[in-house]
């Protein structure tokens, strides 16, 4: 799995949203393979040629996973060199705002918090390079596939069906001679 190419695939995606503006247009979306576990990262950074075995990776990270959290609770911000930073941050419920400090004293701290987040920030001179145009620049990218979500709903059940087909779009002309349409249709 260790590879220097940083190919990204991209697909395209038509937009479904007949409330939209931008209805019917075609989007680029990226080909997300998934997320890796804990165990799957220790096998890749095992790939890397790492002095260190998988079973000492595994403990690192299982530290880490234990102890970001608990800090980033207590209101601390996490820096990992070369690489960035974990911070907490909170989303305030519709009626936080309160108009004096009695007020705010008086109502349960649960109340005014919709959400609590763990964030990360990239930090350094390459980690802040990828989140930014030079990522792109060291990326090479490949069209992928024609991303078509088709939705279906029981005419007695009102229940909503959907499903997705990847048509690859260098089979873009054959798919179309057959009859294919970019547009979502019911199934038979």
């Amino acid at each position: 799995m260790a590879d220097l190419n940083l190919q990204m695939q991209i697909d395209a995606r038509r937009n479904n949203n007949e409330a939209s503006t931008k209805y019917g247009r075609i989007y680029p979306v990226l080909y997300k393979k998934g997320t890796l576990s804990t165990a799957g990262l220790v096998k890749h950074m095992a790939e890397h040629g790492s002095l260190v075995t998988d079973e000492v990776l595994a403990l690192v990270l299982a530290q880490l996973k234990k102890c970001v959290p608990e800090l980033v609770s207590q209101g601390y911000g996490i820096v990992l060199d070369g690489l960035g930073e974990f911070y907490p941050s909170i989303t305030c419920a519709a009626n936080a705002g309160k108009s004096d400090v009695e007020t705010f004293i008086a109502t349960p701290t649960e109340d005014m918090i919709k959400g609590v987040h763990l964030r990360f920030r990239p930090i350094g001179d390459d980690v802040q390079k990828l989140a930014s145009t030079y990522f792109k620049a060291q990326c090479s990218f490949k069209k992928g596939d024609y991303v078509k979500v088709n939705m279906a709903e029981d005419a007695q059940t009102h229940k909503r069906t959907t499903w997705v087909e990847r048509i690859p779009l260098d089979d873009w002309e054959t798919y179309k001679a057959n009859g294919g349409s970019p547009v979502p249709v019911r199934p038979e």
